[in-house]
């Protein structure tokens, strides 16, 4: 049923944006501002294969920013590596340094990432890396999810996202 949920509403964003950059003229000689669309799909589509297989959920930036301004109790995790984490970090996040993909995991680093968020199976958790193309996110909320935890939120546009959205990082 999540899934279906979670499928259902990137597929209505998806939607929404192709019917918006459709709304005006014939459709010929029109190209994403940035010129890039093709990747901007590619990315949207890998994005949403992801979320489906991982069963894990998504929040935005807006959404994160509410949650942390409402003092929502939840582990924020990010999993870049630990010298770019002491630069820029989201308030009150925790590191646990993740690879790019699966097969790379260290049983070290799951252990570690696995001890940072509790025992706690039902407490929000999300999990955060650089950027949308950057996969360490989704290794976080895959192992989440294989553990058990119930309530796993993946933020995919990471700390750019973050910064974009015009928030602060606590140095």
């Amino acid at each position: 049923m999540k899934k279906n949920k979670i499928t259902l509403a990137l597929s209505s964003i998806l939607l929404s944006i192709s019917l918006a950059g459709c709304s005006s003229g014939d459709g010929l000689n029109r190209s994403a501002k940035d010129g890039k669309e093709n990747e901007v799909e590619k990315a949207a589509i890998k994005l949403v294969k992801a979320t489906k297989t991982g069963d894990y959920n998504l929040i935005s930036a807006d959404e994160l920013k509410k949650s942390i301004d409402n003092k929502e109790d939840m582990i924020l995790v990010d999993t870049i590596p630990a010298d770019r984490f002491e630069k820029t970090k989201i308030k009150d996040a925790v590191h646990a340094g993740l690879p790019k993909e699966m097969k790379d995991l260290k049983p070290e680093e799951k252990e570690a990432f696995l001890k940072t968020l509790g025992d706690n199976k039902d407490k929000k958790i999300v999990i955060y890396c650089g950027f949308v193309a950057c996969e360490r996110s989704h290794v976080g909320a895959v192992l989440a999810k294989e553990a058990g935890y119930k309530n796993v939120y993946r933020f995919p546009g990471g700390i750019a996202a973050w910064l974009d959205a015009g928030n602060s990082i606590d140095k």
